[in-house]
């Protein structure tokens, strides 16, 4: 029986890096950005890939499966996307997701331009018939697991459950070492994990967000990143857009996961970080370049922001570059 093909949910063009192991890991580009996925087949009916993705967006033209669940586990980062005309679903860092492959609809957003997650794709009919005893032996059940996908709602959730993480947290390691015997335990503990949540989990719903409210929190985006790095207030960009500013922070927070001021802020520190590590300029002509008029306030915003002050940043950079 031929696996399953994991690479039609993502509409991307892929570059093979290399292959090891029984790990594969590819270059994915599209027009938004690009990143790696590395995947393995755990074992029959069972594949895994590894995301960390540097996109603003990804589509695909899926057609429901309802022989293959897909799992979602959010690493770092956040991601959207459709459940249909007026909602979408939003994951951040410790969110798990589980559905019928092809449930979610034709597009996924990456609010903050970046994402880390796990997606693992469960062949019911091939691997019930390849472990069957073993399923037994541990007493996974699947008919549980198939329930939770097979829900009124678009996808089961759950979010930030400290047991979950820490199995993920191993899933990702055995990625990262490239063990498929870390990989088949833990997945055997994931599965055994869903197959016994209790009533009260199993009831829990996704948060849905309103798509207008999404749609206003991505032109506030767009409107911050377009005016370089001078301030503008909540109270400028609602009254620019048309909307309260309560609605206006509420969205934004949502979808970006802080407040538009602290947003503001990063997106400021990050610019210094790429002038330090890509440029000759001075500390204070980076401060000045990203709207610090003061250079001691950058310099405590930064160490603040990223551990170390931008003097021993731009060091580290040099150092680096002349090891190379």
């Amino acid at each position: 029986m031929e696996p399953f093909d994991w690479k039609q949910k993502f509409d991307v063009s892929y570059t093979c890096l290399d292959s090891t192991d029984g790990f594969d890991r590819y270059h994915i580009e599209n027009e938004t950005g690009d990143g790696t996925i590395t995947s393995c087949t755990v074992c029959p009916g069972l594949q895994a890939i590894l995301l960390d993705f540097r996109l603003r967006r990804c589509d695909n033209a899926l057609t429901l499966n309802k022989d293959v669940i897909d799992m979602g586990y959010c690493i770092d980062g956040r991601f959207e996307c459709n459940v249909n005309r007026q909602y979408c679903y939003l994951a951040s860092a410790g969110d798990f997701s589980l559905g019928f492959f092809g449930k979610q609809e034709s597009h996924g957003i990456f609010p903050a331009g970046q994402y880390q997650g796990i997606n693992i794709f469960l062949d019911e009919k091939q691997f019930r018939q390849s472990h069957a005893e073993l399923l037994r032996e541990l007493d996974i059940r699947m008919e549980r697991i198939h329930a939770l996908a097979d829900r009124r709602f678009r996808c089961y959730v759950l979010r930030r459950s400290p047991e979950l993480a820490a199995i993920e947290t191993a899933i990702a390691d055995g990625f990262r070492d490239k063990s498929l015997p870390r990989l088949r335990v833990k997945m055997m503990e994931l599965l055994l994990f869903l197959s016994n949540l209790d009533d009260a989990a199993t009831r829990e719903r996704p948060a849905y967000l309103n798509k207008r409210h999404a749609a206003l929190a991505e032109t506030v985006h767009e409107r911050l990143t377009a005016d370089g790095f001078g301030h503008i207030t909540v109270e400028r960009l609602a009254a620019e857009l048309g909307v309260g500013t309560t609605a206006l922070k509420t969205s934004f927070k949502t979808v970006y996961g802080v407040p538009i001021y602290q947003y503001q802020k990063d997106l400021r520190l990050q610019k210094a970080q790429r002038l330090l590590r890509e440029t000759t300029l001075p500390v204070s002509d980076v401060a000045a370049e990203v709207g610090y008029a003061n250079p001691a306030k950058f310099s405590s915003a930064f160490k603040k922001r990223f551990g170390v002050s931008p003097t021993e940043y731009k060091k580290r950079q040099a150092e680096s570059e002349e090891a190379e």
